[in-house]
């Protein structure tokens, strides 16, 4: 059933029992089949509207041409006009057993879904639908006032197979996308020739490929049309959280997926802000309000042997005067990297009581790391207890191996061989929950970053399987700090075991490069949902609902307070529950600027509270980079340290200069947290943006379309990094001119700018 993918997600392999010519459409073979060309596409009949819906059945408007999998004959449509300014449309099988519903219907389980207001109608909505069957069944959302189209998929077809889905709409000539996270790329504004791939998982490279897939999936675009002076925004939600890609083309986007439907929202904005508002409000909920705690200033590192070294970091700031928030742990804290453990002989017990009573008596907090992997015991073996599995194999709540076999799915993370709890089976909230409430007793934690929460497992299959006597078993791959590893890049090569195992793998069975099994829990593992559903139906939701039962499970334990954690992987509606930090950053200028489109595409996903690992993970930094990071993420919501093993210490004290700029930074960041945090109370309340682009303030300028240098604190911050070596100063646009009068922070003198004009201002080291 499992189809390949290389390099895009949906190519079959040349031995699959389909002739080898039958292979999707990817940027690998752009000459395979092309589905417009070949499918008969649709037909709407039975059609009834009412005052605020349309519902139509779709019958397959020719002879099945199968080229992909197998047609889907009979649809439904459902149109509904949500409210003023959101417009829900659904194409879905009409027949689904309750066995296969997954496969088809996004559960708001695992999403959350919008819904229709009292009074809404087509006659009052800013949007309207039109559609028609000439020659087959083609739809557009346009503008009521204006007739503008912004989903236009005139003159395409609709595919729709069991395990292949396209969707093509027609743009505008160089349009203007932004959004589709995550991913690392060299600009905010999308290209037109770019293909964003959504299937996720922890990649190699140092976790910073650019532009491909990461961590976290949100279908989700806001667009711009300019004209006449002025503009009108708008953005498109495809809610659907199936491997997917999105190909942006010079005259169309093609969504294509390997599953679901296609349940598509339109925001009518038209302002930037207005849009992004809307689509918080109307379908993925607003942002989770943070503690104020949580925007001072965090240090972590992987690499930290024991509490006495943790303390030293927490003396070398307050030395330095620089006021650290939250000391983090990495994995080091834990015994053998197993959760909810901690390592007696680096970490004992003893002193991490006195340790976590001493910050906390002098208003400081201990973040520690947690994986959702939970690692499974030697069996026989009498010294390798884990109480944590123990406990949650007695109620059956691990994610099992499928494929006809009942026992449970057994990778490797980063303990050795593990297992993941089923966020789907009824007991694992309680169990979740109790794990930490049982953990908190021992050592009071104030939070959790939840790492590798996108299903990543560093072997083939259930790899585990009859080689648990093994255990603990070593990652396949060395780690920073080990005999003979000096590459900081992490490449994470399959190990002997696990090459011949994927050598020996099925033609359906995918690959290692560029596959869906590639670093990820199998396709094929299954869910105790009462139903078997599979993890190709559910991969890129275990981020959310992984997420979903951490946040409960943290109001368990804070009775009465806001949680503060954030996760790595998310999608829509996470910005409800949790932040995000933006993967393993590395040691390089290119990394710096990156990360502005990063937090402006997060900002589209509505999740604010973001941030990157400052002065990088990966490699080893320098004095000017490391300072030019920490005054650019002293205006970002989460302000974090943050390296590895086997690297230089970048503590922002270790070089006087970096010392004094962050001094600087972090005095305008505190006199701005009144400022951010309002915004993030607007956030909550009411959908509004806390960083956002130049454009979306001052929308009407056509100039600020690609500006992505510069970014803005809410309406009237605008901030102007340095994001290149031995600069003294720095360049940018200061728009709104002659309307908008530009002050300079540390002069507070008027900043002499003309409309459209570079302004170069001074910008020391320190």
């Amino acid at each position: 059933m499992w189809r390949c993918s290389v390099l895009a997600l949906f190519a079959v392999a040349a031995d699959d029992t389909r002739s080898a010519a039958c292979v999707t459409p990817n940027v690998a073979n752009p000459n395979a089949p092309d589905a417009q060309e070949l499918f008969p596409g649709y037909k709407a009949v039975n059609v009834v509207t009412s005052d605020n819906t349309i519902a139509a059945d779709l019958s397959l408007g020719g002879t099945a041409c199968n080229v992909y999998g197998n047609e889907i004959s009979d649809l439904v449509l459902e149109v509904q006009y949500q409210n003023v300014a959101q417009v829900n449309i659904k194409i879905y099988p009409k027949y689904i057993a309750q066995s296969n519903r997954f496969l088809y219907i996004l559960d708001e389980s695992l999403s959350p879904s919008g819904s229709i207001s009292p009074g809404c109608t087509v006659n009052n909505s800013d949007l309207t639908f039109e559609w028609t069957n000439d020659p087959t069944f083609q739809f557009k959302v346009t503008r009521a006032q204006t007739g503008e189209a912004i989903f236009d998929t005139y003159g395409q077809k609709i595919v729709f197979e069991d395990q292949f889905l396209e969707l093509v709409t027609n743009m505008v000539p160089e349009y203007n996308i932004y959004g589709l996270p995550e991913a690392i790329r060299g600009s905010f504004r999308l290209p037109n020739q770019y293909t964003q791939t959504f299937w996720n998982q922890y990649n190699d490279m140092n976790d910073q490929p650019i532009d491909a897939n990461m961590h976290s999936t949100h279908p989700v675009f806001l667009e711009t049309h300019y004209g006449n002076g002025s503009s009108k925004s708008h953005v498109v939600y495809g809610r659907n959280l199936h491997g997917q890609e999105w190909l942006l083309r010079p005259d169309r986007v093609i969504y294509r997926t390997i599953g679901g439907s296609f349940d598509f929202y339109f925001f009518s904005g038209p302002s930037p802000t207005e849009a992004l508002a809307q689509q918080q409000l109307g379908v993925i909920g607003t942002p989770v309000m943070q503690p104020y705690w949580a925007l001072g200033f965090h240090q972590v590192r992987w690499g930290h042997q024991n509490w006495t070294v943790l303390q030293d970091i927490i003396d070398g700031y307050a030395a330095a005067n620089i006021q650290l928030e939250a000391i983090w742990n990495d994995l080091d804290y834990l015994f053998q990297y197993r959760i909810f453990s901690h390592d007696n002989n680096t970490y004992p017990i003893g002193e991490a009581i006195e340790f976590i009573a001493r910050l906390h008596a002098n208003g400081q907090y201990w973040m520690p790391i947690l994986d959702p992997s939970v690692y499974v015991p030697a069996p026989g073996n009498v010294t390798d207890s884990n109480p944590t599995y123990d406990r949650g194999k007695a109620l059956d709540l691990y994610i099992k191996r499928g494929e006809g076999y009942a026992d449970d799915y057994i990778g490797i993370q980063w303990p050795g061989f593990s297992v993941w709890p089923d966020f789907l089976h009824n007991a694992t909230q309680d169990f979740w929950t109790n794990e930490m409430k049982l953990y908190h007793d021992q050592l009071p934690f104030d939070g959790w970053w939840l790492d590798i929460s996108d299903m990543s497992s560093w072997c083939t299959v259930s790899c585990g399987t009859g080689r648990l006597s093994s255990n603990p078993t070593h990652v396949p791959f060395k780690l920073p700090g080990e005999p003979g590893q000096i590459n900081y890049d992490y490449p994470e090569a399959f190990c002997q075991m696990n090459a011949t195992e994927a050598a020996s793998a099925s033609p359906r069975a995918c690959r290692k490069r560029h596959s869906l099994l590639r670093q990820a829990v199998a396709p094929y593992a299954t869910h105790n949902d009462g139903y078997n559903t599979t993890e190709y139906e559910l991969h890129n939701t275990y981020g959310y609902v992984s997420g979903k039962a951490t946040y409960a499970a943290l109001l368990s334990v804070f009775l009465g307070k806001r949680p503060f954690w954030i996760a790595r992987s998310t999608s829509p509606g996470s910005g409800a529950i949790t932040g995000h930090w933006g993967g393993d950053t590395n040691s390089r200028w290119g990394n710096v600027y990156m990360t502005i489109p990063q937090a402006l595409t997060f900002s589209v996903a509505g999740i604010p509270y973001f941030g990157v690992e400052m002065c990088d993970l990966n490699g080893n930094v320098d004095m000017e980079l490391c300072t030019r990071w920490m005054q650019l993420s002293a205006f970002f919501p989460l302000y974090r340290n943050h390296n590895s093993r086997n690297t230089i210490a970048q503590e922002a004290f270790r070089w006087a200069t970096t010392a004094e700029a962050t001094r600087r930074a972090m005095d305008v960041r505190f006199r701005l947290l009144p400022c951010q945090y309002t915004l993030f109370y607007a956030a909550h309340k009411r959908g509004e943006t806390v960083l956002r682009a130049l454009s979306w303030n001052f929308p009407d300028d056509e100039s600020l379309k690609s500006v992505d240098n510069q970014f803005m604190l809410g309406p009237s911050i605008l901030i102007m990094p340095v994001l290149a070596p031995l600069l003294r100063t720095s360049q940018g646009v200061f728009p709104g001119v002659p309307d908008t009068r530009w002050y300079d922070w540390y002069t507070l003198k008027k900043v002499q700018a003309q409309p459209g004009q570079n302004v170069t201002l001074n910008m020391a080291v320190s």
